[in-house]
């Protein structure tokens, strides 16, 4: 009786587990893309409220740091901006400009940002009060 697999056995295994993730992975970075998107989409939402429930109380921003707070992992915030990047190139631009917020959606720059777009975050002007 033989305790080993034999090598035909193994490549066989091989080519299935091949197949089988041919399939598998295309649908997982697809559904990583579909949360990333989400994730971004519900940022930005709840940044434009913060921006302008924060404009009303003070009537001023100075910082939109001081505004807002978000994840630093997804975002970086400069002095009157705050960024979204995605395979290093901005998608996402929330700035404070002239008593309004500007989103800008750069649809080129991945798919994360093309599944925005799909969703219905687009570039726009949007009044702080």
């Amino acid at each position: 009786m033989k305790r080993a697999f034999s090598l035909l056995e193994l490549i066989f295994a091989i080519v299935v587990i091949g197949i089988i993730s041919s399939f598998a992975l295309p649908k997982y970075l697809d559904t990583r893309n579909q949360a990333m998107a989400s994730t971004i989409q519900r940022d930005v939402v709840t940044a434009i409220s913060s921006i302008q429930t924060y404009y009303l109380i003070n009537r001023k921003i100075d910082n939109i740091g001081d505004a807002l707070t978000l994840n630093t992992q997804y975002w970086h915030t400069e002095k009157m901006k705050t960024i979204f990047d995605e395979n290093s190139k901005d998608c996402v631009i929330l700035e404070i400009t002239d008593e309004k917020i500007q989103i800008i959606v750069n649809e080129e720059a991945g798919a994360v940002c093309e599944e925005l777009v799909k969703r219905g975050i687009t570039t726009q002007d949007i009044d702080l009060i």
